[in-house]
């Protein structure tokens, strides 16, 4: 894992950040759009079915949403910081957004009384730069998702950007995932994908698919 040096934000800030973003830019044109989900919604197809509950965290305005709803998905749930992504996924919905819960928030602060089936991250955890917003992560991951469940997340390779919307990310490969993660989670799958940004650029992801196995104890560190 590659983790560069940067101040710890606060949520107010990225919260400001990420409604910038979305407010002044063309949707179409973020580096991380995509036409149609490809990795993300291979394995959510292959390893759940359309009646359980899916979190895509960090949902932006992915088009994951609508493709999970054309096959038959009714339970999802997306939390994201903008509300202007928020609104703009809805209005793009038009009725089937019933279909979503929508939570404006930072994850760090997610609270809820769900239990997920899979848990959904493509690109924010590789935007938690230090080790205590990386630790407080896991245990909502780890709160949230059922056992059993699948945490399917993904990053930018070490060998892909170290800066996304002029914020520092971490960049992460197998080794340092599973090391993260401990004994509570056993990796089931992973893969590499070259994204290719509107602008034409080649950002490197990494895939990966885990499956919890275990809650940890209290004692552990994690806060």
């Amino acid at each position: 894992m590659t983790t560069p040096r940067s101040k710890l934000r606060p949520s107010s800030s990225l919260q400001n950040h990420w409604e910038l973003v979305y407010k002044s830019q063309n949707h179409a044109q973020v580096s991380w759009h995509q036409k149609h989900s490809t990795t993300s919604l291979d394995w959510i197809l292959e390893h759940t079915k359309p009646s359980q509950d899916i979190i895509d965290v960090g949902s932006g305005v992915s088009i994951l949403t609508d493709n999970l709803i054309e096959e038959g998905y009714s339970n999802l749930s997306a939390v994201e910081l903008s509300e202007s992504a928020i609104i703009a996924t809805q209005k793009r919905l038009g009725g089937k957004e019933s279909l979503v819960r929508f939570y404006c928030q930072n994850i760090l602060d997610f609270e809820t009384d769900q239990r997920f089936d899979l848990w959904h991250d493509r690109a924010v955890f590789h935007f938690l730069t230090h080790e205590s917003e990386q630790k407080k992560y896991i245990n909502k991951l780890n709160t949230h998702l059922a056992i059993g469940g699948y945490f399917l997340l993904a990053t930018f390779a070490p060998d892909g950007p170290t800066i996304c919307s002029n914020l520092d990310v971490a960049s992460y490969d197998e080794k340092a995932v599973r090391a993260l993660l401990a004994d509570d989670f056993r990796m089931i799958k992973t893969a590499s994908e070259d994204h290719i940004t509107p602008t034409g650029k080649l950002h490197q992801f990494n895939y990966f698919l885990l499956q919890k196995i275990s809650t940890p104890p209290k004692n552990t560190g994690v806060v």
